[in-house]
């Protein structure tokens, strides 16, 4: 289930438009550090605002470490 709009723009607005991986100015995605299937949910403490690059680098690194690599 994706966050709604309205939210994602408000925890955007929290940490400054800035992606809190590498400090980019861009529109950001809301990243969950406990992902749905473990029960993680979109409230402000599990997740990480990020921008498309780290957004994708970071579920790359997550996938690769399910995967043994």
């Amino acid at each position: 289930m994706a966050i709604a709009e309205k939210k994602r723009k408000l925890l955007e607005e929290f940490v400054g438009g800035k992606c809190e991986q590498c400090g980019k100015e861009t529109r950001l995605t809301a990243h969950r550090l406990r992902r749905d299937w473990q029960g993680g949910t979109y409230e402000h403490r599990n997740i990480k605002m990020l921008c498309n690059e780290c957004h994708k680098l970071m579920h790359a690194n997550e996938y690769s470490n399910v995967q043994g690599k």
